[in-house]
């Protein structure tokens, strides 16, 4: 009777803590770690994902999985994760703020804010690039600008309705306090699921530009096929430093959704020792000079912020998003 007793109360100091509480304790990866990536492969979601792999697992001492699970804005992916367990062994990359607008427009049966923050070890632009048969004629986004005014282009490739880049499309041609200085009178804008497909159609001649990220598009630009003439970021890109920013060539500033935070997330009610310990080894794999070469060789900026920052990417972005009524401009005109 003592010991079945006993066995009563251990059990229900574990139900009072919570279950697991104590297990995740000292809680580290003991089988292979699922890494979503929300877009296909060859976009900059991917491409960061594929740097920082084998650092990333040495320091989890485990495998890792690298799954592409495009499409949706990036929510496919993100409801994969959703739906997982959270017990440290499913993370997803990001491209924040991309995935914002696609949730504000459709309810996709869950809310990304309840995912938690593991950190950002990263940060992309969105940059407008073009088929190589232009290069010398076209080197400005001026010169963009009057192949489609004019006519002689009709078309530019584009994320899914509610992407950064459909968003920016959208207020340089229609939004008066951008549009009345960008004048960009595009007729066409052909969808993609990411910037690897955008960077790919670029190439191929299907459409003669496309906006993609700098990582996602630099490895088409290394192979040749299509050159970047400018970015949206204000600030400039670390991967084509000699590019102007629309904002230096005298356009106002996008910066709110012009720039890329290359987040990492775990599933809701992932507990607070498992989210340490994964921020833990994932700035420790930030700090492999394996990633730091990796930067060096594609100018992929590299940090490490912790998982405060990562929640705040999101939230923050749904506030300015919210605020700026985006969602009413990209359904007047989808």
């Amino acid at each position: 009777m003592a010991g079945a007793g006993t066995a009563v109360s251990l059990a229900g100091c574990l139900t009072e803590d919570g279950p697991g509480v104590d297990a995740d304790e000292n809680w580290e990866p003991s089988e292979t770690v699922r890494y979503i990536v929300p877009y296909d492969e060859g976009g900059g979601t991917d491409v960061y994902a594929r740097g920082i792999v084998e650092p990333l697992t040495d320091a989890m001492g485990q495998d890792i999985q690298i799954d592409n699970v495009p499409g949706g804005g990036g929510l496919n992916g993100f409801g994969d994760l959703y739906g997982s367990q959270p017990d440290g062994h499913t993370i997803s990359g990001s491209a924040v703020p991309l995935e914002v607008t696609p949730q504000l427009l459709e309810d996709p049966g869950f809310d990304q804010r309840d995912l938690n923050g593991l950190g950002i070890i990263g940060r992309s632009t969105w940059c407008l690039i073009v088929n190589e048969e232009y290069e010398g004629e076209v080197e400005t986004f001026d010169d963009v600008k009057e192949k489609h005014n004019s006519g002689e282009w009709d078309s530019i490739g584009i994320q899914e309705p509610g992407s950064p880049q459909d968003i920016m499309t959208l207020l340089a041609k229609h939004e008066p306090e951008y549009a009345d200085e960008y004048d960009w009178q595009w007729e066409n804008r052909v969808q993609y699921t990411g910037t690897g497909p955008i960077a790919e159609a670029v190439t191929s001649g299907e459409v003669p530009c496309g906006i993609g990220t700098d990582a996602g598009t630099r490895p088409n630009v290394d192979s040749g096929g299509v050159y970047p003439v400018c970015t949206f970021f204000s600030e400039g890109t670390d991967v084509y430093p000699d590019i102007p920013s629309v904002t230096d060539e005298g356009y106002p500033n996008m910066d709110f959704v012009a720039g890329v935070n290359r987040g990492l997330y775990a599933p809701p009610d992932t507990s607070e020792n498992i989210i340490d310990e994964l921020a833990n080894r994932i700035e420790e794999a930030t700090q492999d000079e394996r990633y730091e070469e990796w930067s060096e060789e594609t100018g992929n900026p590299i940090f490490f912020e912790g998982p405060d920052a990562a929640t705040a990417a999101i939230d923050d972005a749904f506030e300015e998003f919210e605020d700026l009524d985006i969602v009413s401009l990209v359904d007047e005109h989808s």
